[in-house]
């Protein structure tokens, strides 16, 4: 399989890559080149005064994440990728974190890929944010309804209201998600909690739609910010249950979504920070729940306070793929995709209505026979997972950290798939 080469740098270096690479050139300030679109510069100083590690962690999942939607995937799944990125300071990475970032890609995206670090010619720029408030947390807030619950659960719980942060793209469901929480959250919280909402995404059309890479992403820029406030702690709410990531059947290599929140990329992520000296640890609130456990405890702490109507607004839906059937709406949770099978079984298990417009109630006629079509492979796979169980055996052969227990994994998937077979999928 022949082997990719793109290579990333700020749009003011004098740097010529070599012809085989793709070149994609972020903008010095927020805005956009003809390869790039971001809301933070190339030295970040948007976020305030960083040390180097955490300005190349985003720079390098930033440029991973562009390679990532730009390089369509082979029958074969595997593509080989090599990626040279223009960093502030080489040598953090020079002992066993630029390794250990190219299996954590490994593990996330399924491919193989060749990291390069190039010394970055340009100077920084000055911080123009003022960070000398600091913070004890930050945590990811992505318009999906874990994280939705997450910030009221971090919000109620913690003694010091953490710092949000989202990423959006080309999205617009996700966009409009994330604007109606940061609404309600401004709204209904005092003082109103701070929320950093951030574009990144390349510019030419992506050919590749899993972005199985937006997790490193993700935390890259959560990290960002902490290190900007000098912040312990980054939470990354997700259902315990579907970051487990079983297979449902024995022909799905997973539940048919990433691995963004699976125990050992946490592991993983954490490892490559200490690597780093960075001192920040990364967290999920919600690992030892399922959806519906989780949705339970927020429903017990905010009793008729209206943020049932707004977990309604979230996005679930891994496909988004709505508008391609006749009558339908790109934004809309599908209703019958892993995920979204997941938020339903959620509702009814903590016993909260479901408000959430879901296309698979909305159609009628030869439109819902296509969503039907169109989510079988889902459908046949839950309602066998349902059926049989998930064997210990597939708990066993999968990959874990040193600290997993194999009996509260295999617990946490018995009551996960309680809460899925609650769900009419026809």
């Amino acid at each position: 399989m022949p082997l990719t080469h793109f290579y990333v740098s700020g749009e003011a270096s004098t740097t010529q890559p070599p012809e085989d690479h793709h070149h994609l050139r972020w903008p010095t300030a927020p805005g956009k080149t003809d390869t790039v679109k971001s809301a933070i510069g190339w030295w970040l100083s948007s976020l305030g005064s960083l040390p180097t590690q955490a300005i190349d962690l985003v720079r390098i999942a930033g440029g991973a994440y562009l390679v990532d939607r730009l390089s369509g995937r082979p029958s074969a799944f595997t593509r080989r990728l090599h990626l040279a990125v223009e960093v502030a300071d080489p040598e953090p990475w020079e002992g066993d974190a630029i390794n250990q970032l190219a299996q954590l890609l490994f593990w996330l995206t399924g491919d193989t890929w060749e990291l390069q670090l190039v010394q970055d010619p340009t100077t920084p720029n000055d911080p123009v944010a003022d960070t000398s408030e600091t913070a004890q947390s930050v945590a990811l807030l992505s318009g999906g309804l874990d994280s939705y619950l997450g910030a009221l659960h971090l919000l109620s719980t913690l003694s010091e209201p953490p710092l949000f942060v989202g990423h959006y793209d080309t999205a617009t469901a996700v966009r409009r998600a994330q604007n109606t929480i940061h609404s309600w959250l401004q709204e209904t919280h005092t003082p109103p909690p701070s929320y950093t909402q951030i574009e990144f995404t390349q510019v030419a059309a992506k050919k590749e739609s899993s972005s199985r890479s937006r997790s490193l992403l993700f935390v890259a820029l959560g990290a960002a910010v902490a290190a900007s406030r000098g912040a312990s702690k980054l939470f990354v709410p997700e259902n315990g249950f579907t970051s487990l990531n079983l297979p449902l059947h024995p022909n799905r290599a997973g539940a048919l979504s990433t691995r963004s929140t699976h125990p050992e990329t946490f592991y993983r992520i954490n490892t490559l920070l200490q690597s780093l000296d960075l001192s920040l640890a990364v967290t999920n609130p919600f690992a030892a729940n399922t959806k519906g456990e989780e949705m339970r405890l927020v429903a017990d702490r905010h009793p008729a306070s209206g943020w049932d109507r707004i977990a309604g607004f979230t996005v679930s839906c891994s496909k988004l793929d709505g508008a391609r059937i006749k009558g339908g709406d790109s934004t809309l949770n599908c209703g019958l995709c892993y995920t979204c099978v997941t938020r339903r079984g959620a509702f009814i298990a903590a016993g909260i209505e479901d408000s959430t417009i879901y296309l698979s109630n909305e159609f009628t006629g030869d439109a819902r026979l296509e969503l039907l079509e169109r989510r079988y492979s889902d459908r046949a796979a839950i309602s066998y997972a349902t059926t049989r169980g998930i064997d210990d055996d597939a708990i066993d052969a999968g990959t874990w950290p040193p600290d997993a227990d194999p009996d509260e994994i295999s617990e946490l998937a018995r009551r996960g798939l309680a809460e899925l077979g609650n769900v009419d999928l026809t």
